[in-house]
């Protein structure tokens, strides 16, 4: 009996220690993928860190990134990697440092750079690639090919952008850092790269320095705990993180100068494309002041800001379309801050007002099939209790319930109609939309507030543009009711018509947007008008450039006459291909909605191909263009080189439960929590193997 029941137990231990020595394997693996840099495709990710050097002047951003790559293997390797970007920004340079080498990369059309690329990837050349996705324009894809074994590779890129305003009383920079993988919509198959988040662990910094020839009176980020540094009387600043930080959550910066409505000029000296020839290119930016604040120009507190936008909103009146996205990507604290905002915006609505509410994932319901119903306390109340039981599901399909509120008729002439967009815009027929409401909008406006970090930037400011609105952006720290407001507000205000610009046109060669057709300014808006002067502007100290507008509310013209003075330029030629960057913008616009250039820019060359010819004369990125660069040295090995995804991290808003309090800084380093995880590893194998081996002796 005793040998029979031993040989059972002795079965038992050979049929199920395997078994146990696999789980304990794969647990161990499981340690080693969250706590080590490993991605996805259970490669180590050769991406260890992103670097934003930041340089604020008056109301521009020059921002430069560097990604810093490791190759740790003995072979080649391939990366790919989806940068999140701002699509207003222009994008004026990108290089690759190898150790003993620096890769300049050139502005080719889209067909001929991936022919340059794949052919030096394939003559063992290192090379580099980044372009814009033609169905995201807020997605760079960077591709490095042949990365020599055991060795550092950087890739820096250069863009320039606009500051966006807010409260008419401050501006805001958003750095973007994650992405939200993208919906394909039955509508328009998605031809764009995937994208992938998942267990990668690469750090991010940023340091910004900032200048104001008015003086900056306040600084600082609603979303990272932040150093700031003033120097030259607060004329200066220097801004830096206080932790290390992950890029899983967008940075935003802000900060407030003395006379925020006065203008500021930037004039910058540079030279001619494929010349020696100097020239000169200004931008000339001011705000209107379109609303009258108890404040001055400093950064306010919420309930100040609260209270100042619902007293100029109650005496406001409209229809007001809430149109809810609840889709399967709006998990975590992006439904619960969708949900924020509905709320938000149901008890801002003003008393002699309309309002319904559209719910979509790939289907759309209407709260109120009849129509829009008059606002009051009850009706607020119904609907709030209503949007409390939206549960997230299905996929993205936003043309629909866009199409149906444009195709149903307005509750009364009265009472404009304001349609406001709550998504994380992860779809893929973005231009579909766009062309759709470009034909179909009338008197409607369309606004968007764009929720979570990685939301579409493209989507939410590009249908807002076409759809005569404004564009928000809502973060898992941000105050909701805040933003909510203010987009309300902003999308009902009056709107500063009448806006000329004047100047020695013996001087001047060109003016970005053409000063011929009349511009529109609204409130918390600023506008930048570009001035590219002839080569004799050289000959001269200053010249005048002349500002007017005609105030909505006094019905008086406000005129600024602005000096350009030679002496205060800048060796940059960043705001001259900022001014192309606009050309193509508007190229790429009119095109979408009418199928021909825009009248609003003067541009020198015609025919389907303008778009790129600006693009790579002037070397600014477009959507038809890709920047391109191959190392002149060959590497051994190259037919045997890996090729890695690297994924994108995952947002905040997504991994952590809803709060409005900001996440701690890790508390430990990334060559520490590799090490932890191999010690997991190693600890997991010693024990199994330990168990084997005491199970057969003790047979």
């Amino acid at each position: 009996i005793n040998a029979e029941y031993m040989g059972i137990i002795k079965m038992s231990f050979q049929k199920y220690q395997l078994v146990g020595f696999i789980v304990i394997c794969l647990l161990g693996l499981a340690f080693a993928q969250e706590l080590c840099l490993i991605d996805s495709s259970g490669e180590k990710v050769p991406l260890r860190s992103i670097d934003y050097n930041i340089s604020v002047y008056e109301t521009l951003a020059d921002i430069e990134i560097t990604q810093t790559y490791f190759n740790d293997r003995d072979v080649p390797i391939e990366t790919q990697y989806l940068l999140p970007v701002n699509p207003d920004a222009a994008f004026t340079r990108m290089e690759i440092l190898l150790p003993n080498e620096t890769i300049r990369m050139r502005v080719r059309g889209k067909d001929e750079a991936k022919k340059i690329y794949d052919e030096g990837k394939a003559n063992g050349k290192t090379v580099g690639m980044g372009s814009l996705q033609e169905s995201a324009l807020d997605i760079m894809t960077i591709k490095v090919g042949n990365i020599p074994p055991n060795t550092t590779v950087k890739v820096v890129i250069g863009y320039v952008e606009n500051i966006e305003v807010q409260e008419s009383l401050f501006y805001n920079l958003i750095i973007s850092s994650t992405l939200t993988p993208r919906y394909v919509s039955r509508l328009s198959p998605n031809t764009s790269a995937p994208i992938t988040t998942g267990n990668v662990d690469f750090t991010w910094n940023i340091i910004a320095t900032m200048y104001s020839s008015k003086g900056l009176e306040a600084v600082q980020s609603s979303t990272h705990d932040v150093n700031v540094d003033f120097s030259l009387g607060k004329k200066s600043a220097r801004v830096s993180f206080k932790n290390v930080e992950k890029p899983n959550r967008n940075f935003a910066l802000q900060f407030s100068t003395a006379d925020i409505h006065q203008p500021t000029v930037i004039l910058s000296e540079h030279t001619l494309f494929n010349s020696s020839e100097t020239a000169y290119t200004a931008m000339i930016s001011f705000m209107p002041e379109l609303v009258s604040s108890p404040y001055s120009s400093v950064i306010i507190s919420d309930d100040e800001v609260l209270t100042l936008r619902k007293r100029r909103l109650s005496t406001s009146r409209g229809e007001f379309i809430i149109v809810f996205d609840r889709s399967g990507s709006m998990n975590g604290r992006r439904i619960a801050k969708a949900k924020e905002s509905v709320v938000a915006f149901l008890n801002a609505l003003p008393s002699d007002s309309y309002f319904n509410i559209i719910i979509f994932d790939d289907k759309y319901e209407p709260y109120s099939k009849e129509g829009s119903i008059k606002t009051s306390p009850e009706s607020i109340r119904k609907a709030t209790d209503y949007i409390y039981t939206v549960m997230d599901r299905g996929g993205t399909e936003i043309y629909d319930p866009i199409k149906y509120v444009l195709d149903t008729k307005q509750v009364n002439s009265d009472y404009p109609r304001y349609i406001f967009l709550m998504t994380d815009g992860d779809v893929s027929n973005t231009d579909q939309i766009l062309s759709f409401v470009s034909g179909n909008l009338g008197s409607t406006k369309i606004s968007a507030l764009g929720i979570g970090s990685g939301a579409s930037t493209y989507l939410v400011k590009s249908i807002a543009k076409v759809g005569k609105g404004f564009s928000y952006f809502v973060t898992d720290k941000e105050d909701v009711s805040q933003k909510v407001v203010s987009l309300m507000l902003k999308t009902i205000s009056a709107s500063c018509e009448k806006i000329t610009v004047s100047y020695d046109k013996d001087l001047v060669a060109q003016a970005i947007p053409n000063p011929e057709v009349e511009q529109v300014v609204t409130v918390n808006e600023v506008y930048n008008t570009f001035i590219v002067f002839k080569p004799s502007f050289a000959q001269k100290n200053n010249t005048e450039v002349k500002v007017s507008y005609l105030h909505p509310q006094t019905k008086k013209q406000v005129t600024f006459n602005i000096i350009v003075e030679k002496s205060t330029s800048l060796r940059t030629d960043s705001i001259m291909k900022l001014g192309i960057h606009k050309i193509l913008k508007s190229i790429q616009e009119w095109k979408r909605s009418y199928g021909k250039i825009s009248k609003e820019f003067y541009v020198e060359v015609e025919g389907d191909t303008l778009s790129k010819d600006l693009s790579v004369r002037y070397q600014v990125l477009s959507d038809e263009t890709a920047f391109v660069g191959v190392s002149e040295r060959t590497i051994q090995n190259a037919n045997n080189t890996q090729f890695i995804n690297v994924d994108n991290y995952e947002s905040i808003d997504y991994s952590t439960p809803y709060s409005t309090s900001a996440p701690s800084a890790p508390s430990f380093s990334v060559a520490a929590s590799t090490m932890l995880g191999i010690g997991y590893l190693a600890l997991l194998l010693l024990l199994s193997l330990y168990f084997m081996a005491v199970s057969y002796t003790h047979l």
